[in-house]
């Protein structure tokens, strides 16, 4: 009697598991009911494999779908983003959360020199390493910063000319827009506030603002400090219609954890590829993206 009572509660025990789980994922899809599911998204990936695991324990037919259904929702608006993308030649942008005490600026700017990149998009541009800027302006000559704190500048170089400027009004990003040849854009580099409980939702909604404004093609990359299928990102692509470049890659490690902080976004999406740490605490990305829908 005994063992089946240890059983009956084992297997209820498993029941509200599934549940919790099956709430979790779902949860994490709700970002913008509340910042504290954006963080949750984080997670989306790991907690759909996690469902899928569950599916080999004895369960009723509902949740047994349900796991299925939510394997299928989790994985399907993440793991497309792990493969590459079609080819994209518009423009070559580099991004970079550069760190505020980096003490290897020469060989990131030579990094960014070897790239051929049309512009480049920086984060943490501080008081100290804001001499690399001045260093290549013999490549990229036209150069625009939003200082938001001593420490911490968001800033686009450029090979072309910069017609116009935008700064958000919290940190968020700085805009340029240019003209290549191709009618008037818009380069954004952006470093939004780490999620929930910090001011991702609210750094993204200050992004939103300026993105809304713009007019013409966006490319937007930089530091998000979020994963790119979070609610905070995806309210972004949606304003200025943009796909992110692929594949996306764990750029930050924090303590042993991979963290996907950095991509590009482009009205066509594009390719990305990764350049390594150069004194700061995060990879670059490179990509070639398209300005096509």
């Amino acid at each position: 009697m005994r063992d089946v009572t240890e059983m009956k509660l084992l297997f209820w025990m498993m029941q509200a598991g599934t549940v919790c789980l099956l709430l979790a994922l779902i949860l994490s899809f709700a970002g913008a009911l509340h910042p504290a599911f954006d963080s949750l998204s984080l997670l989306r990936l790991p907690l759909a494999i996690v469902c899928l695991l569950f599916l080999v324990f004895p369960m009723g037919m509902r949740l047994r779908l349900m796991l299925a259904a939510c394997v299928m929702l989790g994985a399907g608006t993440t793991v497309p983003m792990f493969f590459g993308a079609d080819d994209a030649d518009d423009l070559r942008i580099y991004s970079k959360n550069m760190w505020f005490r980096n003490g290897q600026l020469a060989a990131l700017a030579d990094d960014i020199r070897d790239s051929d990149a049309d512009v480049v998009a920086l984060q943490e541009v501080s008081r100290g390493n804001r001499v690399m800027m001045a260093a290549l302006r013999d490549v990229y000559p036209h150069q625009h910063i939003c200082t938001f704190s001593g420490w911490n500048g968001v800033a686009v170089l450029s090979r072309e000319p910069i017609l116009q400027t935008r700064c958000s009004d919290r940190r968020a990003l700085a805009a340029v827009q240019l003209d290549r040849g191709q009618g008037p854009m818009w380069v954004a580099s952006v470093h939004l506030s780490w999620p929930f409980p910090y001011g991702n939702a609210t750094s993204a909604q200050s992004a939103i603002e300026v993105l809304d404004a713009l007019d013409g093609p966006v490319v937007m990359a930089g530091d998000f400090n979020i994963f790119p299928w979070a609610n905070s990102v995806q309210g972004m692509q949606q304003t200025a219609d943009l796909k992110v470049a692929q594949p996306v890659r764990p750029t930050y490690d924090l303590r042993g954890v991979p963290l996907l902080l950095d991509h590009v976004h482009a009205p066509g999406g594009g390719t990305a590829q990764y350049r390594g740490l150069l004194g700061s605490d995060h990879l670059g990305v490179l990509a070639d993206v398209s300005l096509k829908p």
